[in-house]
C-alpha cells in the first residue's frame, strides 16, 4: 500500500514540473492587462475570467518576453560614468605586501602619526596596497611623500585611476 502512495506521488510531482520555466507570450501580456481591469469590475465567470478572453491568454510558451519600464535617466547616467567616469590623479603607495597583519599594523602606525590624513588600501591579487592621499599634481603628492618619508621608508608616488565622486545636495 505504501508504494502506491509513493507511486502516485512521484507521478503527480513529475507531472507538475512540466514546463514551469516558460513564460507568457507577448500578445497573452495585452489580455493580461484586460483581465486585470475585467478583475477590477467583477465581470469573470467560474474559472476567473471572461469567456471571450479565455482563448487569447497563453501562459506556456517557449519563448516569452518582459516588459521594461524604466526612467530614461538611468542611461544617460550610466553613458556620462563610462565615458567620464575615470580621472587620472596621484597618491603614495606606503606599503605592499600580502600579509593582512602586516598591512594591519603599517595602518596603525599611520593612523597614530597621521591622524587627520586619509588612507585606504586596494586588493590586487595576491598583493594588498596600502596607499595614503589623492593629489590632482605630481608636485603636491610629491611634497605630501616627503612629509611620510620621516616614518616611513620606501614610499612611492603612483599615479591611480579615481573614479568622479558624484556630489549629494
Amino acid at each position: 500500500m505504501k508504494i502506491f502512495y509513493i507511486l502516485i506521488l512521484f507521478s503527480y510531482g513529475c507531472h507538475s514540473q512540466e514546463n514551469w520555466t516558460l513564460y507568457p507570450n507577448k500578445d497573452s501580456i495585452n489580455s493580461i492587462n484586460k483581465i486585470d481591469t475585467i478583475l477590477n469590475q467583477k465581470k469573470i465567470d467560474s474559472s476567473g475570467l471572461l469567456n471571450s478572453d479565455k482563448n487569447n491568454l497563453s501562459y506556456i510558451n517557449n519563448k516569452g518576453s518582459l516588459v521594461e519600464h524604466k526612467d530614461p535617466r538611468i542611461d544617460s547616467l550610466n553613458n556620462y560614468i563610462s565615458k567620464h567616469g575615470k580621472y587620472n590623479s596621484f597618491t603614495v603607495q606606503l606599503y605592499v605586501s600580502q600579509n593582512n597583519d602586516e598591512i594591519r599594523n603599517y595602518r596603525k602606525k599611520f593612523i597614530r602619526n597621521f591622524p587627520e590624513m586619509e588612507i585606504f588600501d586596494e586588493y590586487i591579487a595576491p598583493n594588498i596596497f596600502l596607499y595614503s592621499g589623492l593629489f590632482q599634481d605630481y608636485n603636491q603628492a610629491t611634497l605630501y611623500k616627503k612629509e611620510l618619508d620621516i616614518i616611513f621608508k620606501n614610499t612611492l608616488v603612483v599615479r591611480k585611476k579615481i573614479p568622479h565622486q558624484i556630489e549629494k545636495k
